[in-house]
């Protein structure tokens, strides 16, 4: 058991399992050089095996002040390669934290609550410029959709979010038993390989946008689930004929890879002011 009551105003669920903590800390692959970024680190189960790896230093980062004062009172918390702070990881900027370290020597690893997933997987993902790879324990279901095929019922915006910045793998499976509380789901650990460029050249936050106005009504084709979106853009579809070789009146999103739907995304701003002209 915790060494403190799990809220669920943190939605928090304890590591307990030490082989798995000591999987998780191994995918990692953390060596000297590299500077670690630990999502909620509740009591440490993650945090005292990333101590015991050759990193250089270890920021682990809880909004739960419990946890950073039950950090502060363990033995081994007086590493001094280890910072613990109470707050939002969200807010934590990594080139101001750390400036000048290379990226291939930042790396995020977590056990991130299933009711903050999405928010904590696009932070993550939008570090790419200064972070190099991502370890996170997640609900299983959140997992598949990060590596989804298209014409899946798990494919989505998650699956083109994570492809545009990552090249992610589920590594294992984690079962409720392994918690504390005991969770309703499975978890899974997925590793994520940031690049350092977008996967295609576009605006990430503009293509982004595009990609969830394209899911936002999932049973619906394209050019009327893009609908709002070509208003802003001043695009006219009606007369825009094929579009990377697709009958957008006739294919839905789902049914398009993120390298189809980026090229789609590409040639539709070539239409822009289509509407006035």
């Amino acid at each position: 058991m915790s060494a403190f009551a799990p809220r669920k105003k943190f939605s928090q669920n304890f590591l307990t399992d030490p082989r798995t903590a000591d999987k998780i800390v191994d995918a990692l692959g953390a060596k000297k050089p590299d500077r670690i970024v630990e999502i909620g680190p509740g009591t440490g189960v993650l945090t005292q095996r990333l101590l015991r790896t050759d990193a250089s230093m270890i920021l682990a980062v809880d909004l739960d002040a419990r946890s950073i004062e039950h950090l502060r009172d363990q033995p081994w918390a007086f590493d001094k390669r280890l910072s613990l702070r109470e707050g939002d990881v969200l807010k934590v900027d990594l080139l101001t934290e750390w400036p000048g370290v290379q990226r291939d020597n930042l790396a995020i690893i977590g056990n991130i609550p299933y009711s903050i997933t999405s928010d904590l997987l696009f932070w993550a993902l939008e570090q790419n410029r200064s972070v190099s790879r991502v370890v996170m324990m997640m609900q299983r279901e959140v997992a598949r959709r990060c590596v989804a095929k298209p014409s899946t019922k798990e494919y989505g915006v998650l699956s083109v979010a994570t492809w545009l910045y990552s090249d992610a793998k589920i590594l294992f499976h984690v079962q409720p038993g392994s918690f504390f509380p005991r969770p309703d789901v499975t978890s899974s650990v997925v590793r994520f390989y940031l690049r350092k460029e977008p996967a295609i050249d576009v605006d990430p936050e503009s293509f982004m946008a595009f990609i969830r106005a394209a899911f936002s009504m999932r049973r619906k084709v394209m050019t009327n689930a893009l609908n709002d979106w070509t208003r802003r853009m001043q695009i006219d579809l009606r007369s825009s004929g094929l579009i990377n070789g697709k009958d957008l009146a006739k294919t839905r999103a789902e049914e398009l890879s993120p390298a189809e739907l980026a090229k789609t995304y590409q040639q539709l701003l070539g239409l822009i002011g289509s509407c006035n002209a």
